[in-house]
This record gives structure tokens, C-alpha cells and sequence, in this order.
């Protein structure tokens, strides 16, 4: 049996995605952890649906603390602006009888607005590594714990946990795989919001590379962009990875850094 934790922000957008859950799956258990909201809080306690509150600015500590709560043996993590298309919960629970962690095809939706498209076109291409188990739609058979250092996500990791998550799978040989017939369905993200990630995830991505191999990662990425996804989108690329140097930088200026931090956290 699975259970799935749907991550869920300021918004009430989570009862689209519980939504989608029913639809698809009836009696799959769910558990949501939210920041404080007391008329979300109301609501799912209407709905008898079983949740945490937990602080905001560390998406680590809000998968953790939902991660508590789940009884079953197989957990999806989820966020509230995701919507489960038809199958994709039975085809994730049944992948995971033969890995032990698996991920949906993330399907990014967009609005018609041109600045839509760059915003999708990058998302896409952050998810389209097969060997990255990213969330959201992260699926895993909750025994793993034991096998990745005896906890889910680093706390110290306030953004950007699932790429400190995947690494440790890569370092003790844990190999996903991507259940393709699988989809999720994330709702248009706009650009104000994606470049806000961006420079919380610089500020909060612990770098772990010197700064040659960085250099020449980054590159190596811009190059990738420029082909796959043409030249607009590399533009916007440039301006993502700004926006995340940025954020690296603000880490070293003190109180002032903070509060740019605190600013962006509310986009």
C-alpha cells in the first residue's frame, strides 16, 4: 500500500491536487503538511484528511515532518500545485514492488503568455534527467532510510532538498528509474515565483564543487540549453542562474543577505 504526502504552501491550491487524488485513486491515504493557515487547516479537518503544521523556509523539515506521519510501507511526496492524471499513483506503487525509488513523467503545464513558455522550457529541462530523483511526484519505499544515512532530508537543506537527496541515492549506489507511462501534471508556474526559487536555492544549496568544475558545469548546461531549447531560453537561463548567483552571494553579506532571503521567500 501507498500513501501520499502532498507539501502545501500559503495557498488552497491543495485541494486541487486531493482532488486529483480521489479522482484517481479512492482510499489512498494522504497526509498534508502545510505552514500555518487556519482555513486550510479547517478545511482538511473537514474533510478528515490527516496533517502537519510546520514553520515556513525549509522544505526539508516540511517533507520530514510529513514523512512522519505516514503508516504505509511506500510514500509518493508531492506539492499542492500538482494534479495526478489517471494511473499514475497505481503505476508508481506497483514500480516500487521492483525499485526502490521510482519518479513520475513531471508534465509542466503553461499559460499562453511568451514568458510562460521560457519558465516551462527551463523546468523542463531540470527534470528531464532520468537519473535525478527530483520532486515533485518522488516515490520510495520508506525502508530506505536505512540505506542513505538514517534520515530523508537534511535540514540544513532548506531549498533544493531533493538535489542533496538524490546525490546521497547516488552515492550509496541507489539506482531510480522513471515510470514514464506515469504523468503528473504541475500548474503554470509564473516567472516572478521561478526566479524567486532560484535565488533561495543559491542561498540555500550548499556548493559542493570548486569553482573550475562549477565554471565548467555551468557551461556545459548553458550549451545544452542552447541546443535543446534555442536561444530565448538561454537567455532566460542566464537570468535563472543570475538570480541563483545572486542568492550564493547572499549568503555572505550577514543580517542584510537575510532579509533579501526573507523578501523572496513571500514571492
Amino acid at each position: 500500500m501507498i500513501s501520499i504526502l502532498v507539501r502545501a504552501g500559503k495557498d488552497d491550491s491543495v485541494f486541487r491536487c486531493l482532488d486529483s487524488i480521489k479522482k484517481t485513486s479512492p482510499g489512498t491515504k494522504i497526509v498534508v503538511s502545510l505552514t500555518p493557515n487556519k482555513s486550510v487547516e479547517r478545511a482538511l479537518a473537514m474533510q478528515g484528511v490527516k496533517y502537519c503544521v510546520v514553520p515556513r523556509k525549509n522544505v526539508s523539515k516540511t517533507t520530514n515532518k510529513g514523512l512522519e506521519l505516514i503508516k504505509t510501507g511506500k510514500v509518493i511526496i508531492t506539492d499542492s500545485d500538482t494534479i495526478f492524471a489517471k494511473d499514475c499513483i497505481r503505476l508508481l506503487d506497483s514500480a516500487l514492488d521492483n525499485y526502490e525509488v521510482v519518479k513520475p513523467c513531471l508534465i509542466f503545464q503553461r499559460d499562453p503568455s511568451f514568458q510562460s513558455a521560457l519558465v516551462t522550457n527551463m523546468r523542463n529541462y531540470f527534470n528531464s534527467k532520468d537519473q535525478k530523483m527530483f520532486t515533485p511526484g518522488l516515490a520510495f519505499r520508506m525502508a530506505i532510510k536505512n540505506k542513505i544515512g538514517g534520515y530523508y532530508f537534511d535540514e540544513k537543506v532548506a531549498k533544493a532538498e531533493d538535489s542533496e537527496f538524490s546525490k546521497r541515492l547516488e552515492k550509496n549506489n541507489i539506482k531510480g528509474n522513471v515510470i514514464k507511462r506515469a504523468k503528473l501534471l504541475h500548474t503554470p508556474i509564473n516567472m516572478v515565483h521561478d526566479l524567486a526559487g532560484a535565488f533561495l536555492i543559491g542561498a540555500k544549496k550548499p556548493e559542493t564543487k570548486s569553482f573550475p568544475k562549477m565554471l565548467s558545469k555551468r557551461m556545459r548546461k548553458y550549451f545544452e540549453i542552447l541546443i535543446s531549447l534555442g536561444f530565448l531560453t538561454l537567455v532566460y537561463g542566464l537570468i535563472w542562474y543570475s538570480f541563483f548567483d545572486l542568492g550564493k552571494l547572499s549568503k555572505h553579506t550577514g543580517e542584510f543577505g537575510k532579509k533579501v532571503q526573507n523578501f523572496f521567500w513571500k514571492l
